[in-house]
């Protein structure tokens, strides 16, 4: 096995794993499908508490595919368990596959020609998100629509140069990576092709019944980092059209979410005040034309408005909390 890991790879593809047993193998058996030969996995068994970790080594011992199983003591989270993989992996390019999902035969093939062709730091395709109810396509460029990692491949040396990690212990992990990767890249290419199949899990921790308020406060804080970050960083220049249509972006969304009337306005007040904080506004005739920002920038003053919105998209249960 050793001798496989040493030799050249093209693609290393991390996949954490914490309860999806009844989607795991569907998961690595897409992977060894693969058109694309040069190809290692890195399971990240993150202490989970099924038998995940029995069926990657069974899958393991009969593929082909070279496998390697980090098999964690203790619990550590998604952002970290693929942190963990990262420091694994020996292929030109990074990939991310959540276990529950599966990926097409072509995808990592496409993704790593197109990558190594135009000298791409990341490269990202279209995803389809699935369950009982039927399958939705997105293809989207913008990276305000574009942020999971899953959907993507990212130039390893890249991601190591600009020290670009999982924030540990965050909600939104996959944002602020992305986000990252699109503000230190040179070359990023999009293809629009559907290669990444999304499972839409009911029980996942973003999409819990009830989760809404502690998604809230969870962006609050992921994004409060970054701009920290984005500061530090001496990208804030580059960065602050990008920053204020994702700052926008989110204060809007909220008025479709089940939080409280308070935890609404205190999300909203905390996206003027990081507008504010950073100056922002400076950036206003680069995105002018944005519906995000021109929404904010019209309703940011005008609660009462907010109120009636919130009452239209349905939220009146939620309004008074």
């Amino acid at each position: 096995m050793e001798s496989v890991f040493a030799s050249q790879v093209s693609v290393s593809v991390v996949v954490p794993v914490f309860n999806t047993e009844q989607y795991l193998w569907e998961c690595l058996t897409s992977l060894e499908n693969q058109q694309l030969s040069s190809l290692e996995v890195i399971v990240v068994i993150d202490a989970s508490p099924d038998k995940s970790y029995q069926l990657a080594t069974r899958f393991a011992q009969q593929s082909h595919l070279a496998i390697r199983i980090v098999n964690l003591d203790k619990n550590v989270g998604l952002a970290q368990a693929r942190n963990i993989g990262m420091s694994h992996a020996k292929g030109q390019y990074l990939g991310f596959l959540d276990s529950d999902d599966y990926v097409d035969e072509n995808m990592y093939q496409h993704l790593f020609n197109e990558a190594s062709q135009q000298q791409a730091d990341w490269v990202s395709c279209g995803f389809s998100k699935f369950s009982a109810h039927g399958v939705e396509c997105y293809a989207h460029q913008n990276i305000s629509e574009n942020t999971s990692v899953c959907n993507k491949l990212f130039r390893r040396e890249f991601i190591f140069e600009h020290q670009i990690v999982f924030p540990q212990g965050e909600l939104f992990e996959d944002e602020i990576f992305s986000y990252m990767a699109e503000l230190f890249a040179d070359t990023v290419v999009h293809i629009e092709q559907a290669y990444y199949f999304y499972r839409h899990n009911p029980q996942g921790i973003c999409r819990r019944a009830g989760a809404d308020k502690h998604r809230l406060y969870a962006r609050m804080s992921s994004i409060g980092d970054f701009m920290q970050r984005m500061e530090q960083s001496k990208l804030l220049p580059k960065a602050a059209p990008l920053c204020l249509e994702m700052l926008c972006r989110h204060a809007y969304l909220q008025l479709r979410t089940q939080v409280s009337w308070f935890d609404l306005l205190c999300y909203w007040r905390f996206t003027q005040h990081l507008i504010e904080k950073y100056q922002l506004n400076n950036s206003d005739s680069q995105t002018q034309d944005n519906y995000f920002v021109s929404s904010f920038s019209k309703w940011q003053s005008r609660e009462w408005a907010l109120w009636l919105i919130r009452i239209r998209a349905g939220r009146a249960n939620y309004a008074v909390e």
